[in-house]
C-alpha cells in the first residue's frame, strides 16, 4: 500500500515543471512572487539578488504546476558559476522554459546564449518580455525578440500584473485538472536561522538529501528562503542574519527570515562551534520566542571540536542560553551527519510540544496543588489554557503575579506535561 508521503512525492514528479530564466535584473523574482502569491523571492534592484533555484507549487484555473525561479546568469562575482550550474542542470528538468528578457535593455549577448542553452536541451520555451510599462525607456519592441529563436512572445509587465494572465492560461492549457493540498498538517514546518556561514544550508541539505541550496565558504550565499517539503517536514532555509545591514540586500534577507519564521512552527537555531554563542544569537533565540515558535538549538561544526573542546562547547551554550533551558540543544555535523538524525527527531517532537493542550480541569488542578504549596502573593480566581502555538495560559488575578512566580507555575508545567522546545506565555486579567 502506497504511503501518504510516497503518493504526494508522486504527484509532484508528476507536476509540470516551469523554470524561469533570464539575465540579472530582469524581474524574474517579480514575476515568481506574482505568479505563487508569496513574496517568497527576494526582489531588489541589486543584480544577483536571487542566487538559488526556488520550488513552489504554483495554480491557475485550478491547474496545479510547479515554478522555479533560477538565480540571475552573470551574477558578475565568484559565485557566479554556482549559478550557472544550476541552470543548466534545471533547464535538464524542466519541461517548460519561461526565457526572461526585457524592453528597457533589448537582446543582450546573455539572453542569447540563454536561448542557445535551452535549444540545445531540446526544451519548449516562451520568451516573456517584460518591462512593457516602461515604454519610454524601451530600447525595443517585443515583436523583435522573435530573433531569438522561438515561436511564443508574452509581453508582461511583472510588477504590474499586465499580460500574466495570457502567460499563464499558455502554461496550463495542457494540464488536466488537479488539486493539491498546500501542506499535511502532520508535517513540521522549521524555519532554520541564524547567522552567515554557520551551516543552515549544509543542515537543508542534509534533510533533503542532496544540494538544495548554495554552500559556499563565502558568508551570506544563501540570501533567498528555500522551502523543500519532506515526508516528515517541512524546511525553511533562511538567509543568513548579519551584524548590521550593510546593504538594502541584508535588510531584505533579515526581514525574510523573520517572515520565513512567521510560516514556521518551529525555529531552529544554528550555533557555529567554531565561533560560539554571539549576541547575535541570543537575538534569533529571541525573536523566536517572540514569534512564539517551538526553539530547537543545532550547535554545529561539532567534528572540528575535540573532546576537551566539546566539554567546554557545551558548557559554554548551557551558560549564555541558560534562559532558555527548556530549549533542546542537539551538537551535529552537518558535514559528517553526526547527530544529524537525532536533531531531525526533535524537530519533530518540538512540534506536538508546541501544539499540546492541557483540560481546564487539569490546568486549575495544578494550580491548587502549587498554592498549596506556595502561597501565590495576590488571590488567584482562576487557571486555564487558552490557545497553543505557543501555550498560552490566562490568570484570573487581583493583581499581576511577580516573574518568581509566574516561573513556579512554569516550572511545574513543564515537570507534569513537557511542552517541550515550546515557550510557554501567561496572559493576567482581572476576575470580573
Amino acid at each position: 500500500m502506497e504511503t501518504t508521503g510516497a503518493a504526494k512525492k508522486r504527484f509532484a514528479k508528476e507536476l509540470k515543471k516551469v523554470l524561469i530564466v533570464g539575465r540579472t535584473n530582469v524581474g524574474k523574482s517579480t514575476l515568481f512572487n506574482r505568479i505563487v502569491g508569496k513574496p517568497l523571492s527576494i526582489t531588489s534592484d541589486v543584480p544577483g539578488t536571487t542566487r538559488d533555484v526556488i520550488y513552489k507549487p504554483a495554480e491557475w484555473g485550478g491547474r496545479m504546476f510547479l515554478l522555479a525561479d533560477s538565480g540571475g546568469a552573470g551574477a558578475g562575482d565568484k559565485l557566479a558559476n554556482y549559478v550557472w550550474d544550476r541552470v543548466r542542470k534545471a533547464i535538464k528538468e524542466a519541461d517548460l522554459i519561461l526565457l526572461m528578457v526585457d524592453v528597457k535593455s533589448g537582446i543582450l549577448p546573455l539572453d542569447e546564449e540563454l536561448a542557445r542553452m535551452i535549444k540545445k536541451a531540446g526544451k519548449k520555451a516562451y520568451v516573456v518580455v517584460n518591462k512593457i510599462d516602461a515604454t519610454s525607456k524601451a530600447v525595443a519592441t517585443p515583436e523583435e525578440f522573435f530573433r531569438l529563436g522561438f515561436e511564443d512572445i508574452f509581453p508582461i509587465s511583472a510588477a504590474h500584473g499586465w499580460g500574466v494572465g495570457d502567460l499563464l492560461d499558455a502554461i496550463v492549457e495542457d494540464i488536466p485538472p488537479e488539486s493539491i493540498k498546500r501542506f499535511k498538517k502532520d508535517k513540521v514546518r522549521v524555519a532554520i536561522l541564524g547567522r552567515p556561514n554557520a551551516g543552515k544550508s549544509s543542515i537543508l541539505n542534509y534533510f533533503a538529501g542532496k544540494p538544495i541550496a548554495i554552500v559556499s565558504p563565502t558568508a551570506g550565499t544563501t540570501r533567498d528562503a528555500v522551502d523543500v517539503e519532506l515526508d516528515d517536514m517541512i524546511v525553511v532555509d533562511t538567509a543568513g542574519i548579519t551584524r548590521r545591514f550593510k546593504d538594502d540586500l541584508s535588510y531584505y534577507s533579515y526581514v525574510r527570515s523573520k517572515r520565513s519564521l512567521r510560516y514556521a512552527e518551529v525555529g531552529l537555531v544554528v550555533i557555529d562551534a567554531e565561533v560560539g554563542v554571539h549576541h547575535l544569537d541570543k537575538k534569533i533565540v529571541s525573536m523566536v520566542i517572540n514569534e512564539g515558535r517551538g526553539l530547537v538549538i543545532a550547535m554545529n561544526k561539532i567534528d572540528v571540536l575535540n573532546k576537551k573542546e566539546k566539554r567546554a562547547f557545551f558548557a559554554h551554550v548551557e551558560e549564555e542560553l541558560k534562559s532558555v533551558w527548556w530549549a533542546p540543544k542537539v551538537p551535529v555535523s552537518a558535514l559528517t551527519g553526526e547527530g544529524m538524525d537525532y536533531l531531525r527527531s526533535v524537530l519533530k517532537g518540538a512540534r506536538s510540544g508546541i501544539f499540546k493542550r492541557i483540560s481546564k480541569r487539569d490546568a486549575r488542578r495544578l494550580m491548587e496543588e502549587l498554592a498549596s504549596r506556595n502561597l501565590p502573593p495576590t488571590k488567584i480566581y482562576d487557571f486555564y489554557q487558552i490557545r497553543n502555538l505557543p501555550p498560552t495560559f490566562l490568570i484570573k488575578a487581583k493583581a499581576k503575579l511577580p516573574d518568581f512566580y509566574l516561573r513556579y507555575i512554569e516550572n511545574a508545567l513543564r515537570e507534569r506535561w513537557g511542552f517541550f522546545a515550546a515557550p510557554i506565555r501567561f496572559i493576567t486579567e482581572a476576575p470580573y
